[in-house]
């Protein structure tokens, strides 16, 4: 009886325009080969990233040395949570050494503006009492790029200091630079930005739960905050990451991914939380796989368990 009513069940939906064969999204999907079949936990390291220059050298400074601590495996695990301000001067520091203020130590007086007079203004440094106005912004900007390396004691307020002196020294902090923009490249793969961007091969973190999903560019990386579900999910253009451990688990029989947004107060606690890491690079790979017809040999129930409502 049940199978009869089961039929009749079936052959009153395929007559119904509002129901269609299912593409199960969540089952059918596979990484090329970055991730096999198993468990896999994915920790969002937070990092807070100060807004005064100062605070930034810091940050620095410390991250440099908690990455250089770090061996080849544990850097490939670090999924570092960056927000728009960290991508700019990241960014910059990649492409050019500098970032933040310390353009203001590059350019040439002349074409520095007013602003950036202000800023150099604002040094509790004594200068040459008797040098003239671009004079002491010369010397004001030789201090700054001495502070990038720690180097203020060889500040000399007497002396005369030229381009060719800040010429010289620049090329010095670049070269100091060289181990944290190694390092920052290092890691970048794994980056997970805390604003949208139009890139579709970034990992992303969006910190609005109401966001519409399907609205994203194709094949994107979501972690998500959520109330209610935990695990991870497909959907038609973007592959779904819940964070934390909510009561409502989705997985599948060939995957189990979890993910958690760790606030980090410490950098001696990135060893540690890298050793319980995937990298969430290898997620970029991901693909739906084509869904295909059940067999004509299965049950009605397992036929029957293929539609669902659109």
């Amino acid at each position: 009886m049940k199978k009869i009513l089961l039929l009749f069940s079936l052959i009153t939906l395929v007559g119904c325009s509002q129901f269609s064969a299912r593409k199960d999204q969540s089952q059918h999907i596979t990484f090329n080969n970055s991730i096999s079949r198993g468990k896999y936990n994915f920790n969002l390291i937070s990092l807070e990233y100060p807004n005064n220059y100062n605070g930034k050298i810091d940050f620095l400074k410390n991250l440099n040395n908690s990455l250089t601590n770090l061996n080849s495996v544990q850097k490939n695990n670090l999924n570092l949570l960056i927000t728009k301000e960290m991508d700019t001067d990241f960014s910059s520091l990649i492409e050019t050494g500098w970032f933040d203020k310390e353009i203001i130590g590059m350019k040439i007086v002349e074409d520095l503006s007013t602003e950036e007079k202000a800023f150099l203004n604002d040094f509790s440094i004594e200068v040459p009492e008797n040098a003239g106005i671009t004079q002491k912004l010369l010397n004001r900007q030789y201090f700054l790029l001495l502070k990038l390396t720690d180097n203020e004691s060889l500040y000399n307020s007497s002396y005369l200091y030229t381009e060719l002196d800040k010429s010289l020294l620049m090329e010095d902090i670049l070269l100091s630079r060289k181990s944290i923009v190694d390092n920052i490249n290092s890691i970048k793969k794994n980056f997970v930005y805390s604003d949208w961007t139009e890139n579709d091969k970034k990992a992303v973190y969006i910190k609005n739960a109401n966001q519409d999903i399907n609205s994203l560019e194709d094949k994107s990386i979501i972690f998500k905050n959520s109330d209610v579900n935990s695990g991870f999910k497909v959907f038609p253009n973007s592959l779904v990451l819940f964070l934390g451990n909510s009561h409502k688990y989705l997985s599948t029989d060939d995957y189990e991914l979890t993910s958690n947004l760790v606030l980090v107060k410490s950098f001696d606690e990135l060893k540690n939380l890298t050793n319980d890491s995937n990298s969430v690079s290898n997620l970029l790979s991901w693909k739906r796989k084509d869904w295909t017809k059940n067999d004509t040999t299965e049950s009605l129930e397992n036929r029957f368990s293929t539609w669902e409502a659109k």
